[in-house]
This record gives C-alpha cells, structure tokens and sequence, in this order.
C-alpha cells in the first residue's frame, strides 16, 4: 500500500462565500461545453473572476442552455459582450473535440472566443439547497452602469461601435478573431 504525508500547515482554503448582490468588474476566465443532466442539449458554463479590490479574485459561474428554447440568452450575453450584432441567423459554437463533454468538465469553447473579455458581471444571490449562492444574470460590457433588466441601455456619450474592454494577456489575439464572430455559419 503506497502512503503520501502531507502538510497542511500552509495550505489556506478557497473562500466560495458568496458576495453580496451588486455589479461587479470582471475577466471571463474560461467557458466550458458541460453536458446538462436535465436536458439532451448541453450549455456553457462560464467561469468569471472579480477584478475589483474588494472581492478580487473571486469567482462567480454563469450557465447559458444551447438548448432552442433558452437560445435567446446566448444570443443577449454575445449582443452584450459585442460578440455578434444581433443580425446573424446563424453562428458557430465550436471546442476542441479532443476533451469529452461530460456534466462535470468539458472542453474550452474556442468560437467565440470570449475568454479574457473584462466586462460587469449583474450578480443575484438566491438560495440552493439551503445556502446563499451567487447567481450571474447577465455580463455587460465593461464600464456598463445599468443592465437591460432595469430598463438601461447605451451609457451617454457611449459610442454603440465601441469594443469591449479585453484583459492585456491574448488582447492582440482575440482582437484578430472579430472577423470571424461576424461570419454566418450553423450552430453545432
């Protein structure tokens, strides 16, 4: 029998505290395809990290369904994040086939590529199973004060062909596939 000792005397534990109900600047860390246990259809499982001083590093998840029915929610959050302009009839979601779509993990979606696009996450905390959890609602663009729930829109003097704010790591990159966001091609 193989025995490993180890040492906990440094070890801190990760904080999943919910934050409180807000507006919060952040950085798309990675979106996952996840296979869903309730439906045949599988979603994105977006993973956010907070930037702002005060919950720094914190991370908040948000689920989007490719499921026909909740497709308009995808189709907002890509509007939001100026993904696509809301005029495309169709659009690629595309991962690396190389990873298996599971309920637990799955494969980075590569198309779009969201992943280090900073915007506002709207957080709501609801209860789940008899604790405080963090619910994201939407992710705005970055710099954003007021979410098409309560009736915002185009800040003023807020220019509509203005591109969202991108962390400085993979900008130059990410900047390069814009044209392909604007591409129409069928959804997987």
């Amino acid at each position: 029998m193989g025995e490993l000792r180890v040492n906990f005397a440094e070890v801190e534990s990760l904080n999943f505290e919910p934050v409180p109900e807000g507006k919060y600047n952040v950085v798309v860390e990675t979106v996952e395809v996840r296979e869903s246990k309730s439906s045949d259809h599988p979603y994105l499982n977006w993973e956010l990290r907070i930037v702002d001083e005060d919950y720094e590093d914190q991370r908040l998840w948000m689920i989007t369904s490719l499921s026909p029915k909740a497709m308009f929610r995808l189709k907002d959050q890509l509007i939001d994040l100026d993904v696509i302009d809301g005029e495309e009839d169709d659009f690629p979601i595309e991962w690396d086939d190389d990873v298996d779509v599971t309920p637990k993990e799955g494969p980075v979606l590569t198309n779009p590529d969201v992943i280090g696009m900073e915007g506002v996450a709207v957080v709501k905390n609801e209860m789940y199973e008899g604790k405080e959890r963090n619910r994201v609602e939407e992710i705005l663009p970055a710099g954003t004060e007021t979410s098409r729930a309560e009736g915002g829109g185009e800040e003023e003097g807020q220019e509509e062909t203005e591109e969202p704010k991108r962390a400085k790591k993979g900008a130059a990159k990410k900047g390069a596939k814009k044209g392909n966001a604007k591409r129409r091609r069928k959804l997987r």
